[in-house]
């Protein structure tokens, strides 16, 4: 098992499975995430003074958290919520195998200021 210090999830919430799948799609393209996971889940929160109860979808991308900023941005912009969840949660550990494939999959370089 391999420790891993950059490497990481980024949790993040939509309204309908066609956003997530927008989403996520648009991540791929742009090798911000090697692989993004869609679960149906239901999301109970307090939002403007009351408290609701929805089915959403939440993506879990697996990425380099090194591009944190520009998964951010990137969902923002194509995100329907005015507030989206957007939490990274770094990678304690995995194989030293799956922690290659992620780097292979994004492209640091391209996203360097």
């Amino acid at each position: 098992m391999a420790t891993s210090s950059q490497l990481g999830l980024i949790l993040v919430t939509t309204a309908s499975e066609s956003e997530a799948r927008t989403i996520a799609e648009s991540l791929l393209d742009n090798q911000l995430a090697a692989c993004v996971s869609i679960t149906p889940i239901q999301s109970i929160y307090r939002w403007q003074g009351s408290i609701h109860n929805d089915a959403e979808y939440q993506l879990t991308i697996k990425t380099d958290l090194a591009l944190f900023e520009q998964i951010a941005t990137q969902v923002t912009q194509q995100h329907s919520y005015d507030l989206p969840e957007i939490i990274a949660v770094p990678m304690v550990a995995s194989t030293e195998a799956y922690e290659q494939w992620i780097r292979e999959q994004v492209d640091k370089e391209r996203y360097k200021e």
